[in-house]
């Protein structure tokens, strides 16, 4: 066989080789999945752990970023973010992320039997607080390096809980970034608790809180949700204006947990200061 018909096969041969090796399925770490056995809600709930870079090679502490709704996705939607807010930006600290996954949604983020939800039993929120105060951070805490820091981000149906642990344990989060929580079937409720929350202003001494919505969301066609939030947002105001630290953003061209809403809010929490 001619020796450059040979050369040519063996060129072939390689350039198909790489193609393949490069071809191959590379497994990408988000985060340490972590089963907790919580005596509270007698089930075991999953979470996803993301360390900061470096942090095997630091005696360093960090703040605690804890989303609700977890999962793979939202875990890496979350690192895109907090990435380049911290590496590219440099505005954020490093942080550890804490993804919370769900098993019984509704049941965990609602407080109170609500209309819009009438399924029986559903009204989980207060014990699904104390497994994440009395349970799962300290589980975080006794394990990793923390500052004691802590942010809650919470979306829709999960946002109306994060509302809800705003209004009734502001002291277990430094910040909590509130994202198209609407309070259909419950607004009774939630005025209620709002009151009573404001009493006791000095528990939010330092807080910070962002709160988002869009207005072409499709669940909210007629602005009752709309509503909802700025009735909220003004109540924040006009009872803590001399303690906190608040925005309200709204997405004119955006819908349901519009996406701008958790790069916005971290930067945010991190960045503004009292009288911002």
């Amino acid at each position: 066989m001619n020796k450059k018909i040979i050369l040519i096969q063996i060129l072939i041969l390689a350039s198909l080789l790489t193609k393949a090796i490069f071809a191959q399925d590379v497994c990408v770490n988000v985060g340490l999945k972590v089963s907790l056995e919580s005596a509270v809600l007698q089930e075991n709930r999953s979470v996803l752990i993301h360390l900061p870079n470096g942090y095997k090679d630091s005696n360093k502490s960090y703040p605690v970023l804890y989303r609700l709704d977890g999962s793979k996705e939202l875990m890496m939607e979350t690192l895109a973010t907090t990435n380049r807010l911290t590496y590219s930006e440099e505005v954020a600290p490093e942080m550890i992320i804490v993804t919370i996954e769900n098993t019984n949604r509704p049941r965990d983020m609602w407080p109170v039997n609500a209309l819009y939800y009438p399924e029986p039993n559903i009204a989980g929120a207060k014990a699904f607080l104390s497994f994440i105060e009395t349970e799962l951070i300290p589980y975080v805490e006794a394990n990793y390096r923390t500052n004691q820091k802590n942010v809650l981000i919470g979306q829709s149906l999960s946002g109306i809980f994060t509302s809800y642990v705003f209004l009734t344990k502001p002291e277990l989060f430094d910040s909590f970034i509130i994202i198209s929580a609407a309070f259909p079937g419950c607004e009774n409720y939630f005025k209620d608790i709002t009151l009573k929350a404001f009493e006791q202003k000095d528990k939010y001494k330092g807080r910070k809180v962002f709160m988002t919505n869009g207005l072409k969301d499709p669940l909210d066609p007629d602005g009752t949700f709309q509503q909802h939030i700025v009735e909220f947002s003004n109540s924040i105001s006009e009872n803590l204006n001399n303690y906190i630290v608040a925005k309200y953003m709204t997405y004119e061209n955006e819908g349901h947990v519009p996406y701008h809403s958790l790069y916005d809010g971290l930067k945010f929490v991190f960045v503004s200061s009292p009288g911002h």
